[in-house]
């Protein structure tokens, strides 16, 4: 049986942003903060501090990191 529920659209959204921020990161090496958060609430409707929350658990997971005072995503040296 397949899950859906809450949890797991919740993973779906993050996996998501989380591939087009690496697909950004391949062609750049670091891309602006605050025009990807523009973007993904746009693109998936959610709001600036659901968004933050994401992608402070994907910079925890290695993903990324971010620069908040020079309003940066940076690839990881692991990248």
């Amino acid at each position: 049986m397949v899950r859906k529920d809450g949890a797991e659209a919740k993973k779906e959204r993050m996996e998501r942003i989380a591939r087009k921020i690496q697909a950004a990161l391949y062609k750049e090496k670091q891309i602006p903060l605050s025009k990807t958060i523009a973007e993904i609430e746009y693109d998936f409707g959610l709001t600036r501090e659901k968004i933050r929350e994401y992608l402070q658990t994907l910079e925890n997971l290695g993903q990324f990191m971010i620069d908040e005072e020079g309003n940066k995503i940076k690839k990881t040296t692991e990248t």
